[in-house]
């Protein structure tokens, strides 16, 4: 009886991990066009809001048969004598109004109510969240359907519509083109985000899966940050150039689309879903550069033969299968509690939080970018020390590093509106946005990146796309929830808003620490047999672990 027994020069302990051009080439290609735009289109609408919030009215007025040029005249003539307050409302009496409007003709009922256009605007920015859930729901059929490669391609031309759509939404006038392009854009971005994890987790040595997988996040963040930049007043964000903010989606998209070709497939989807050995081979040995990688063939012929059929796996089937229960809460509940720690809010409010610490108004935007700045340079610094420390301790300490940091703002906020400390107030409020900074540096450390590796790490390949559909789609779910719900909680409870996230994160920490296994340097079997997804454990399932025979490795002659 003949063996296959690894030599050591193919031995995955004992071989040194290749940082190859197609392997880093992949991964930046593979960010560029997916977690890179998700970014963007995150931070894309917050700094021009007021412009195209404008923009709204001026369009609905026209429409209305009214002339806008006189109404900005109206507006100019309103300031110029001193007739409204420093927060815009009217200080004049209901005649001078009509006197002035009068006399340049402007007539105000054919003006959209101040209701009417919060609910515009709300339908811009909830449009990305609702259709990010679709995509997200679907990306598993996506990923199985297409393979992970064909379908990053495929949904590239999705994000080309809604480049074109918002391009154009000044030059026609039209706020539903802009309502359309955030349509396509949150479609677009709720399959990328599983598509580009699956990716990445499945073409990433076991050694550096983790820095691999931690280039996801720190594209989002560079997103993220890139749409702060070019939504700044000397950039883009003007009432001339405000389109070309959603129009710019097209340029990494063309890139991605010329250079993909150029990346291999997941080596494990070739295998593992489409038993294209010779293939799957032909690829890794790309991205390993060097030809020996039978050990990693082997261990995918392993986890293959422990695959139910060839067949997609369902929805249904992930949720049922009594093995796949807790990984599948231990998956949902990190993405709950990476939206529900409150990071978006601070993202998306953060001109609100900063004005309630107080901040000039003039610097908040620089203020802001400054956030995003922080947030990238840490998620850098995330990347070597995913490796080196571990998930586990990158998740713990960085929450309560956050925790703390929401406990201590809400206290200087607080501290802000107490009138005898009035001469404190500017200190209080460079301490918040200190604190703020704290907050963002823990996020990027750890619960930034590490959901979504662990997601892919904690599933073997047939039900990891199902997985990584499911607990995204959680994330999309949360995501929407909290935007509907923080301006409700900030008029409620003010700076005690925090104290929810505070609550959050602790449980979330106690939850991470009893049950969340490390996955560092762990092959998938490993990582799913420290969750305690043994064959034979609880009821009878469809989902059937083989016998120890059959897992009897194909190298293996009698």
């Amino acid at each position: 009886m003949t063996v296959y027994q690894p030599t050591t020069e193919s031995n995955p302990a004992e071989r040194e991990t290749n940082y190859t051009f197609t392997l880093i080439f992949s991964t930046f290609v593979a960010v560029l066009g997916n977690s890179f735009l998700y970014g963007y289109n995150i931070g894309v609408v917050n700094t021009p809001a007021l412009i195209i919030q404008e923009f709204y009215r001026k369009v609905y007025f026209e429409r209305a048969g009214g002339n806008y040029g006189n109404l900005q005249d109206f507006d100019k003539q309103l300031i110029s004598k001193n007739l409204t307050f420093e927060n815009g409302t009217l200080r004049a009496n209901q005649s001078e109004i009509d006197d002035l409007s009068d006399k340049l003709g402007v007539d105000h009922a054919l003006l959209l109510e101040k209701w009417e256009i919060e609910l515009l605007w709300s339908t811009t920015v909830a449009a990305f969240v609702l259709f990010g859930m679709i995509g997200a729901f679907t990306s598993a059929k996506v990923a199985d359907f297409f393979g992970r490669k064909k379908g990053m391609i495929v949904i590239t031309f999705v994000m080309f519509i809604a480049a074109i759509f918002g391009g154009i939404t000044k030059v026609a006038a039209s706020p539903e083109c802009l309502i359309i392009s955030r349509i396509f854009v949150g479609l677009h971005s709720g399959l990328n985000v599983s598509l580009a994890a699956l990716y990445l987790a499945e073409i990433s040595p076991k050694k550096i899966r983790g820095a691999i997988g931690t280039c996801h996040q720190l594209a989002i963040t560079v997103g993220i940050l890139s749409s702060q930049i070019l939504g700044l007043n000397e950039l883009l964000g003007t009432v001339d150039l405000w389109p070309w903010l959603f129009a710019f989606n097209a340029i990494p998209l063309f890139i991605h689309l010329v250079c993909w070709p150029l990346c291999p497939e997941s080596p494990r989807y070739l295998l593992i879903k489409k038993n294209e050995e010779q293939e799957a081979t032909i690829a890794l040995r790309k991205l390993r550069g060097y030809d020996d990688v039978e050990d990693e063939i082997e261990e995918m012929r392993i986890e293959s033969k422990r695959s139910v059929s060839g067949t997609n796996f369902s929805m249904h089937q992930l949720l049922t299968t009594p093995e796949l229960r807790f990984p599948t809460v231990v998956a949902c509940l990190l993405q709950v509690t990476q939206q529900w720690s409150g990071i978006n809010a601070v993202m998306s409010y953060s001109t609100f939080i900063f004005g309630q610490a107080q901040v000039p108004t003039e610097k908040i935007g620089y203020v802001i970018v400054g956030t995003g700045s922080i947030n990238v340079l840490c998620t850098v610094i995330a990347v070597p020390l995913m490796e080196k420390l571990g998930r586990r301790p990158l998740l713990l300490w960085p929450m309560c590093m956050m925790a703390i940091s929401f406990l201590l703002m809400t206290v200087f906020i607080n501290l802000q509106f107490n009138v005898d400390l009035v001469e404190h107030h500017s200190t209080f409020a460079m301490i918040c946005i200190v604190l703020m900074h704290i907050y963002v540096i823990g996020f990027a450390l750890g619960l930034g990146p590490i959901p979504f590796i662990l997601v892919s790490e904690i599933f073997r390949q047939e039900p990891r796309a199902a997985a990584m559909s499911l607990s995204t789609a959680f994330n999309w779910i949360c995501n929407f929830v909290l935007m509907l719900a923080f301006p409700f909680m900030k008029d409620g409870l003010g700076a005690y808003t925090y104290l929810l996230f505070t609550i959050i994160l602790a449980a979330a920490v106690v939850f991470i620490f009893f049950f969340v296994p490390e996955t560092k340097n762990r092959t998938f079997d490993e990582i799913v047999a420290s969750l305690g997804l043994t064959r034979g454990r609880g009821p009878k399932s469809s989902y059937k672990f083989p016998d120890e025979a059959e897992l009897q490795p194909m190298g293996e002659k009698v």
